[in-house]
């Protein structure tokens, strides 16, 4: 297998990761904390029980709004992972690419590939 190739993938996944992190912080810096009204463009951060973020009124939305709630889900995932197998497996596919990540570095330092 090769492991050059899964790490920098996985790496991938991960500055994804790290962008939705910088990103999240900007949001929730830069725009009013709350549900907007329906002629706001743009994403919100928003407290209904859960902390999250929304997007509304752009072609793409829903995604970056699943990007950006991605280091919540995250945290949120191993809270509930306990309560149901579906949750469970969630938190298995959101924790895979760190997971994966980590297990690559190990085997190319071990392998000597660096």
């Amino acid at each position: 297998m090769n492991w050059k190739i899964i790490k920098k993938l996985s790496g991938f996944f991960l500055f994804a990761l790290l962008l939705a992190i910088v990103a999240d912080f900007f949001i929730f810096t830069l725009t009013e904390y709350g549900r907007k009204g329906s002629d706001f463009i743009g994403c919100y951060a928003y407290d209904a029980m859960l902390f999250g973020f929304g997007c509304q009124g752009f072609i793409g939305d829903f995604i970056v709004s699943v990007w950006l709630n991605w280091p919540l889900w995250l945290v949120y995932s191993g809270m509930f992972a306990v309560s149901s197998l579906k949750a469970f497996a969630i938190a298995v596919m959101l924790w895979l690419p760190l997971a994966i990540y980590v297990f690559s570095v190990v085997k190319t330092r071990r392998l000597g590939n660096t």
